[in-house]
């Protein structure tokens, strides 16, 4: 064979690991619905962020077209964020960690070399330790000490950084899906299935755990649970489950029965509401964002970063003022339930303007009532998150929560995101998960 030939071997193969796997990217008649989306993730980077997105990061590396300065902005906040959270004990979850993890990872970067200001850390370090607490904790309670989202995530990052995933992690992943544990309340919850199929898929193909068939029995069942939320418009679970659940599928064809899953209609769907602005929060817009480009998180440690093109740009923010109109009011039912304890069950009617979020509603009804219906939030990469009112927390380590629903339908945004119509009957309701 000739040298010539050889190299030309190696250069189709280069070529082949770089160009996406998983059904292809959005069509070039779409391409600037992609390009919106990517830049409502580029104008979330603020430049005195002290919590940075990992996941914006994530989804503006995985993309096709790059703003350098501003990755490379948030690569360094990330850094910074990083180092800061460990060295001073800040809550930093496994999950996160594996976020971080992966965010660094994208941009060539060594995750077990992280530096800023002068210290250093190793988050692939960190992490194993941290699957280690978790697998110790779900032997011992049958529970996670976050939740299966975040150890899916887990097993993936380590196993996409080629790191050594143990038998029984695998095996405590497996069993989750055989004994049906990934749920939200009493319904499966898609998101933490399609981390899981990531996760299984990627063990499955490293070949490092010898009992494979129950990695594949697995990955079938967890598949099956998702294309059986499949709705007729495409979605997979809800509008925000519906990205994760593309890249679980997508990158699993071999796996799935044909025919059962049209992923154009998943892409069109995904695609109409960008233009209608469903897509506003950052969070939601990065984990939507790889599949429109057809990469997945299996991609992260695949990337040539020295190829990237410095060609996404930010159109100059107009100054025009919008006109102040006075806006119509509605009128919300508020109503707050403790479903654990049974402590206590309100309602308040309250008046607020058209179009406003969830937390004006919460914030009016404490305005009427300052201690029956106050509440306390935590900011989380999602936005602003329910976590205690009346005095009365969630808990981890109760496995509770503040479920949100208009009437008995449980709402797929946060109280930062969703605006409630007029006569809405609203809950917050303390439950188990």
């Amino acid at each position: 064979m000739s040298r010539l030939f050889y190299l030309l071997l190696l250069l189709i193969g280069w070529l082949a690991s770089c160009h996406p796997a998983v059904g292809g990217s959005t069509p070039k008649s779409q391409r600037e619905t992609v390009t919106s989306l990517l830049r409502t993730l580029l104008r979330s980077v603020k430049v005195d962020d002290f919590n940075p997105n990992p996941n914006v990061h994530i989804a503006l590396r995985l993309a096709r077209d790059h703003n350098l300065a501003t990755e490379e902005l948030l690569l360094k906040q990330l850094k910074e964020a990083s180092v800061r959270k460990v060295l001073n004990g800040e809550d930093f979850s496994s999950g996160l960690v594996a976020l971080y993890t992966l965010a660094v990872a994208s941009s060539c970067n060594d995750p077990a070399n992280v530096m800023a200001n002068g210290k250093t850390i190793n988050l692939i370090g960190i992490l194993e330790e941290k699957v280690t607490q978790e697998m110790k904790h779900i032997e011992a309670t049958g529970f996670p000490l976050s939740n299966y989202y975040q150890v899916s995530l887990d097993v993936l990052t380590l196993c996409v950084m080629n790191r050594h995933v143990s038998p029984c992690s695998v095996r405590i992943l497996t069993r989750a899906v055989d004994e049906e544990k990934f749920t939200h309340g009493s319904e499966f919850s898609v998101d933490t299935g399609s981390v899981a199929a990531l996760a299984l898929r990627c063990v499955k193909q490293a070949g490092t755990i010898q009992n494979t068939v129950n990695v594949g029995d697995a990955l079938t069942k967890v598949l099956t649970q998702i294309l059986e939320h499949v709705k007729d418009d495409g979605l997979i679970g809800n509008l925000y489950s519906t990205g994760e659940a593309m890249q679980a599928l997508a990158v699993n064809v071999d796996f799935i029965p044909e025919g059962s899953w049209n992923r154009s209609r998943t892409l069109e769907k995904l695609l109409s509401e960008i233009a209608k602005g469903s897509f506003s929060n950052p969070q939601a817009a990065s984990q939507i964002a790889p599949s429109l480009e057809g990469w997945t998180y299996l991609d992260v440690n695949q990337l040539n970063c020295s190829a990237d093109q410095d060609n996404l740009t930010l159109p100059e923010t107009s100054t025009t003022l919008e006109p102040v109109t006075s806006a119509v009011p509605i009128k919300v039912e508020y109503n707050i339930e403790d479903g654990v304890n049974h402590t206590f069950s309100d309602a308040v009617n309250v008046t607020v303007p058209r179009g406003s979020r969830l937390i004006q509603v919460l914030e009016e009804a404490q305005r009427l009532y300052p201690v029956r219906f106050s509440f306390t939030v935590t900011m989380t990469l999602w936005g602003p998150s329910l976590t205690m009112v009346r005095g009365l927390s969630s808990s981890s380590q109760d496995r509770t929560y503040w479920q949100l629903l208009n009437g008995s339908r449980p709402l797929d945004q946060g109280i930062g995101d969703y605006r409630p119509q007029n006569g809405e009957h609203i809950f917050a309701r303390l439950t188990h998960y």
